[in-house]
């Protein structure tokens, strides 16, 4: 209806005219928040997850030697036990998958069932070097994280196996206990002492 020359104005009561400024302040509000709101980064694996020494101390097969550790013949068994045609390391594997899921969920992480391509459950101390495959000895390690990652420790692994059993020519063997201390101390340094040089750490896929 059009309002006529001398109508009285519209007017709003207290109440309208304090829930219309509320309105309104609700508005501008939403605006500025769309405006100056920050993008949520999605959530991430870690890059890299070390050993927590409170799950994951290490454990070794008191009862294996330097001798015994070189050869192929044992039988699988937890522990493996001689008279058999294979190495130790294939003799001592039997991570069931529930035991991964239980090492991911130690660590506060999910199992991505990706075929260990992202994540890998690995021994601290390597099963090629008489590591026991238990809960004490696995958590979850990052293959594709920069630097110290599932593939430096595996080159380790191979040097150090290499030095225990099959040192080259004019380097001093490496005792099996002094091989499984440096992994159960600290990998890392002992990366850097072993694999000072690239071409002594060859890329190798397995413990």
């Amino acid at each position: 209806m059009n309002r006529k020359s001398g109508d009285a104005p519209i007017t709003l009561s207290p109440l309208t005219l304090a829930l219309v400024l509320i309105v309104l302040a609700f508005v501008v509000a939403g605006m500025w928040l769309a405006l100056h709101r920050r993008p949520v980064a999605p959530v991430a694996l870690p890059a890299a997850t070390w050993p927590d020494r409170r799950l994951t101390p290490g454990a070794v097969d008191p009862a294996v030697t330097d001798a015994d550790i070189c050869t192929h013949d044992w039988a699988p068994g937890d522990p493996p036990q001689r008279g058999g045609d294979e190495t130790y390391s294939r003799a001592a594997r039997h991570t069931s998958a529930q035991m991964k899921d239980a090492v991911f969920a130690a660590y506060h992480l999910t199992n991505p069932h990706d075929g260990g391509h992202a994540w890998e459950i690995d021994h601290l101390v390597p099963l090629g070097l008489g590591g026991r495959d238990v809960r004490e000895n696995l958590w979850p390690e990052n293959r594709r994280g920069d630097g110290m990652n599932a593939w430096a420790k595996d080159r380790l692994e191979y040097r150090l196996y290499r030095l225990v059993c099959h040192p080259p020519p004019g380097e001093p063997p490496v005792p099996l206990a002094q091989a499984q201390a440096a992994f159960r101390t600290d990998w890392v340094a002992a990366y850097r002492r072993y694999c000072a040089d690239d071409a002594d750490c060859p890329a190798f896929g397995g413990d």
